[in-house]
This record gives C-alpha cells, structure tokens and sequence, in this order.
C-alpha cells in the first residue's frame, strides 16, 4: 500500500512561507544571542530550497538529486543533535558511533549515486533509518540527566524527518510534484528543531544573565552588591565635588536586633531574615536610589537629588519605620529595629576606589562607637570629618 499526496499551489505557498517565516527568526535571532545553532538552522533550510531549485533546472537528474537530498538532510540534522546532545562530553564511544553512522550514510548515498537495483537501494534506505534513529535514541539516553527538556522537541523533528525521508525513499509514500518530498521533509522536521534551539537559547542566555550578574547582584536578596555600591559612591562623589548645590546621602542600616531575631526563630531562618529585610527597604526608596547589601545584617543606600535637610531626615526616618511593618506576607508580626547612620556626601574632592573601600568601613565602625547617649536613638548623622579621620564622633543631630 503507497500513500499519495499531492498537495496544490496553496499549499505549497502555505510551506514556503512557514519555512521562510522559521529561516527569518532563526537569522534574526541568532544574531541577537549569537546562538550559533540557529544560525546553522537558517542555513540548513536555506541550503535545501536552493538544491530543490537547482534540483528542476536538471531535468534528468531529478529523482536522483531527490534522493540524495532526502538522506543528506537527515544526515545533517542528526549531526546537529549529536553535537548538542553531547556537547559536554562527546567521548570515545559516541564519536566511534558518529563515525559508523557516517560510513553508513556515505555508503546509502553511493548505492543511489551508482544506481543499484529499487529493492536493494530501499532496503537499505530502511536500515539506514533506524540506525539513525537508534543512534539518536542513545544520544538522548546517554544526556538524560544533563540537557534540559528542550530535547524532547529534536527528538520530534528529528524522528519526524527521518520518517518522511524514510517513507518516501522506501517507496511507502509519494508525493507529487517532484520538489514537494524534500519540501515535505523540512515542514515536518524544522518547526519542531526550531521550537526546541529557542527554548535552549532562553535557557542559556538565562543562565548566561545570572553569571554575568553576580558580582552586580546579591543572588539572595537581589540589591546591589558591595562593588556597584562603591562605583556608585565614587561617581556620586565625583559629581558631588563638582556641584556645589547637589545634596546626596548614604544611608547605612543595621539590624539591631538581628541576633536576637535568630535566637528566636532559629538559624534556618537566617535567609528570610535577609530577604524580608531587604524588601522593606526596598519599599522604603524611591526607583533611582540605589540599594546594596554590604554584609552579614547590613544594608547601605544611596539617595540621590534630595532637595533639603528636611528630605534626608524625612528619607533616614522612613527607613527606620520600614522595618517596624509587620504586614509582610513573608515574615508575619516580625519588626526589625534598624539603625541608620546618615551620611551627606559632600565631598571636597573625588575618591579613588581605595579611598572609597576605606571610607565605607570607616563609617561603618561608627556602629561600633554608637554614643551611649543615642542608645534610644535610631539615626545619627556622620560629619564630614569622618570621612578621613577614624573613629571620629557621630554628629548629634535630633530627629
């Protein structure tokens, strides 16, 4: 029994723009994420209409051109899954595999070159299927546990165009006109590989995203992380020296009661802690201050275009009330005492990063000489002075 199609012009303008539509994405993103593999997609398919077009200008030669297109697609494809199914380690067997499944391939491809006899050539064409499909079915078997679910969609379009090819080389289908096999072969395979190399692109350019992101994000918390906020403070300062109306303040926030907190609740809860108190900061500040964790329970913001002293006192004092909130979904009926030192960045001159290191740790021993007269206090400012002598007194300042 052989199964006959023979689609219309519709249908085949239907293919050609799919496809077209498939090569355009596949380019555009490619460039965009410099993933390589849909590079080599968009060329595949382009490569292959530009055969099946040269396939009709010889008139002689078109079935054997036909079949030989219906085995190197395949062949190409299963060179694509071989590498991404074992990237991380191809290893030995799998290249001597790959090799005899080469040798397999090249001696289809000269029985039909050296025209044997139609049974021989789809026997052969059979067998060379499923060797192409065993091989696969192992490459999927042997990177179980290291590639992601998007290997699910290659395997689709990797069986779906083996079949077609194997369909149609084996004589159990036909389909008319004469370009419309190799057509058919990419409609059912391509789709499928495409869906599957845009889901392992997301994957790694996530991926790619957070490693790049670490050394500027706090994974746990999400602020900045020491290193933006000391870049932050040297342009801030920078700017500071060179404008004299600017008024911009560090705000460096500690949990007081943090370890009596942990004594409570218990030490598991050490990374919620964290997260809830970095929330209510976040809350606390407007969408172009600048947050960081600078360790242990400690969090410093950076505030700028404050108009007055009435604004940093007003911001210093939210920040305080922040942690007070007891609505968190998180961390129910749980109050955080911060204490805030202030610090208004009036700077005669621009620090190095040296400067800036230690200036930051110099400010933050102030936590250690709080005045034993502001122990019911909350906030102090620290004056100019502290930025270059150390262990200088916190300015009383009421709020």
């Amino acid at each position: 029994m052989q199964f006959v199609l023979n689609p219309g012009v519709f249908a085949l303008g239907v293919a050609v723009g799919g496809l077209g539509l498939v090569v355009l994405l596949s380019l555009i993103i490619s460039y965009a994420y410099d993933e390589r593999t849909l590079l080599m997609l968009g060329v595949y398919v382009l490569l292959m209409a530009a055969a099946t077009l040269l396939e009709q200008r010889w008139v002689a030669s078109v079935a054997l051109i036909k079949n030989l297109l219906l085995i190197i697609g395949p062949a190409l494809v299963t060179a694509l899954v071989a590498y991404l199914l074992s990237v991380r380690d191809p290893g030995r067997a799998v290249r001597a595999v790959f090799f005899a499944v080469g040798l397999v391939t090249l001696g289809l491809l000269a029985l039909y070159i050296l025209s044997a006899p139609v049974d021989v050539a789809r026997a052969a064409a059979l067998a060379w299927a499923i060797v192409m499909v065993v091989f696969v079915l192992y490459l999927v078997a042997r990177s179980w546990d290291t590639t992601g679910p998007w290997k699910w969609w290659l395997l689709v379009g990797e069986v779906a165009g083996l079949a077609a090819s194997a369909g149609l080389l084996t004589g159990l289908a036909d389909v008319q006109p004469a370009y419309w096999p190799v057509v058919l072969m990419i409609l059912v395979q391509v789709p499928p590989i495409y869906l599957s190399l845009v889901w392992r692109s997301r994957l790694l350019n996530e991926s790619r995203l957070r490693s790049l992101s670490a050394n500027v994000t706090d994974p746990l918390t999400g602020l900045a992380t020491t290193m933006v906020l000391v870049e932050r403070l040297m342009r801030v300062t920078s700017r500071t020296a060179q404008q004299i109306n600017s008024r911009n303040a560090l705000f460096i926030i500690e949990v007081q009661n943090w370890q009596a907190l942990l004594n409570e609740m218990g030490a598991e809860f050490n990374e919620k802690l964290l997260l809830e108190a970095a929330m209510r900061l976040r809350r606390a500040i407007g969408d172009n201050d600048l947050a960081a964790r600078i360790g242990g329970g400690r969090f410093a913001i950076v505030a700028q275009g404050l108009r007055s002293d009435e604004e940093v006192n007003a911001l210093a004092t939210r920040l305080v009330v922040s942690g007070l909130r007891i609505d968190s979904p998180l961390l129910e009926r749980v109050e955080f005492r911060f204490r805030v030192l202030v610090s208004q960045l009036k700077i005669d001159k621009p620090m190095v990063l040296r400067e800036t290191h230690e200036w930051l740790d110099r400010l933050t021993e102030q936590f250690l000489h709080w005045p034993r007269t502001h122990r019911s206090r909350s906030i102090l400012v620290v004056g100019e002075e502290n930025i270059h002598q150390r262990g200088s007194p916190a300015v009383d300042v009421p709020f």
